[in-house]
């Protein structure tokens, strides 16, 4: 989501349109970008995983001038909107009034949305498509990536690991990358300690964007193995790259990606033998670079 907000904030900046980025997890900073956002041009966009910030900030969102717009991310929204209980349901369903529309990473998602909102959601690809970076390294046929977010279950990372290690008894030259980003949790302290001695598995915490681009490109296959996915960008990434996406088969993906059930035995036989492919339903093909533009209308400025 963060790199979603960064990419598109850039292809703004670049259309010449005044761009700010609010952290609205800190009150303090929030409160100190308030002056800043009161424009009747402006278009605010409030990106978010959990449902309940849409239900804390609405007042505030209600009361901005200019347009206001929910990006939901999640392929966790259903889960949400079903155990949410029926109080903070029926908060939900109002505190969605408060945004003039609702924009979705795919099909699913838009389709939990109160029906008298319908008219308000559209569904957008969160992707926003970069120029190729001529500076990677050479692909490397047997290196296999995985990207999880603090280690946190829902990313797969465990299921990644055993995959790659049950394809070893077939192709034993086959190595793992993983690429772990957020904050050093207990939990990824104890996937580091499992991995960092394997001669096969390569571990980095917090690279740059660029280095992200460059480890995509330089692997055979990167896998996706989560039931967390709106429309992940970094399968979108992998894809741009030229590299096989092995993904599970827990949410929409894009045309050209394997899709595979969430175990790891199961993700081993895609690797060696191939998934099945996905017909990129449920996804959408307008970008968010797109649908701001049109929401923009004429120059102004975007707070996102």
């Amino acid at each position: 989501m963060r790199r979603c907000v960064e990419d598109l904030s850039a292809a703004l900046a670049d259309d010449g349109v005044p761009v700010s980025r609010v952290n609205t997890a800190s009150a303090r900073d929030a409160v100190r970008m308030l002056p800043r956002i009161w424009g009747r041009s402006s278009l605010h966009l409030f990106h978010i995983t959990r449902l309940w910030r849409a239900i804390v900030l609405g007042p505030l969102f209600g009361m901005l001038p200019g347009r206001t717009v929910l990006v939901l991310h999640s392929g966790s929204t259903r889960r949400q909107v079903e155990t949410a209980g029926r109080w903070r349901g029926r908060l939900l369903r109002v505190a969605l009034h408060a945004y003039d529309e609702l924009w979705a990473v795919n099909d699913e998602i838009g389709g939990l949305l109160p029906a008298g909102l319908r008219e308000r959601v559209r569904v957008v690809s969160p992707f926003v498509a970069l120029p190729p970076d001529d500076g990677v390294g050479p692909r490397e046929p047997d290196l296999i990536t995985v990207a999880t977010n603090s280690g946190q279950e829902h990313y797969g990372a465990e299921v990644a690991f055993e995959a790659v290690a049950l394809a070893r008894q077939s192709r034993p030259e086959l190595r793992l990358w993983m690429l772990a980003y957020g904050d050093e949790t207990p939990r990824l302290a104890t996937l580091r300690r499992r991995v960092e001695e394997l001669p096969w598995v390569r571990w980095s915490f917090n690279l740059s964007p660029h280095e992200v681009a460059d480890a995509l490109a330089r692997s055979a296959v990167f896998l996706r193995p989560t039931w967390w996915d709106g429309d992940a960008l970094i399968v979108r990434e992998a894809l741009a790259a030229g590299t096989r996406v092995v993904a599970s088969d827990t949410a929409a993906r894009p045309v050209g990606v394997e899709l595979s059930a969430l175990d790891g035995e199961a993700f081993a036989e895609a690797v060696l033998h191939g998934g099945r492919p996905s017909d990129g339903r449920g996804l959408a093909r307008r970008s968010i670079v797109e649908a701001a533009r049109e929401s923009l209308g004429s120059p102004g400025a975007l707070r996102t």
